[in-house]
């Protein structure tokens, strides 16, 4: 099923990057779509990949104000942006970030390099299920809360049930997708107006183009007792130059 959803990813995110198993706070979709914003990527060369949720939501948050390059923050006004202890960012995430380009120092105080803006103009999650729609439903509404559009995508002979809940898809701002055995992806059910919130989708678009930037498609595939959990039947795209966890 993972390999007609990424041959058909243009018809859900034009130009999009398609990756796999991208951890974020709204849990591993299967499949992450990222429409790189290029100005936003080649501002960034020579920076490191911000992939520690601290980090993004620090960054995300000094970058809100005006001018953020030329205003100087304290360790305590960090620290209350942040979420994290003074001590913490002293000793682990100002550090990592003024190594990274991230943060410079004013005296004694820190101001971001760069005003932070998404690295994607689009980002997108699908996951996928043979059957069960209801458990991908579930997870599908926490990935809402990351993605500009978030699919579930089933089976095209599991698809008539689901259907005929459309409101399980509607109250959630939910995609439905069929995949039939022959490898036709259609659209039944658009997803709703996007709910994604900083920094959680930015984590997700972060992840994602640090994965890319590595020359990986997918994170490592959970395993159940030594063997590959596959998402679906079929060739599984995943499973090339990937390792497994």
């Amino acid at each position: 099923m993972l390999q007609p959803l990424a041959e058909n990813a243009a018809a859900l995110a034009r130009n999009a990057l398609t990756l796999f198993e991208i951890a974020c706070t709204a849990g591993i979709p299967d499949m992450v779509l990222v429409v790189p914003d290029a100005a936003a990527v080649t501002e960034r060369v020579g920076t490191s990949s911000l992939v520690e949720p601290v980090d993004v939501r620090l960054m995300v948050a000094i970058s809100a104000v005006r001018n953020p390059t030329a205003r100087g923050w304290t360790l305590a006004e960090l620290a209350e942006q942040s979420g994290v202890s003074a001590q913490h960012l002293r000793r682990v995430v100002v550090p990592r970030l003024q190594d990274g380009g991230h943060l410079t120092s004013i005296g004694e105080r820190w101001a971001p390099v760069y005003r932070y803006r998404s690295l994607a103009r689009r980002v997108v999650t699908i996951e996928a299920k043979l059957r069960d729609w209801r458990g991908a439903v579930g997870q599908a509404s926490r990935h809402a809360a990351v993605a500009d559009a978030a699919w579930v995508a089933l089976d095209a002979a599991s698809v008539s049930v689901p259907l005929a809940n459309e409101h399980w898809f509607t109250t959630y701002g939910i995609g439905l997708l069929s995949v039939s055995t022959d490898g036709d992806v259609e659209k039944l059910i658009l997803p709703g107006a996007s709910r994604a919130r900083q920094p959680g989708r930015e984590l997700l678009v972060e992840r994602a183009m640090a994965l890319h930037q590595e020359g990986r498609w997918s994170g490592d595939i959970p395993t159940v007792f030594g063997q590959v959990l596959l998402a679906s039947t079929g060739v599984d795209p995943r499973l090339a130059g990937v390792g497994a966890r």
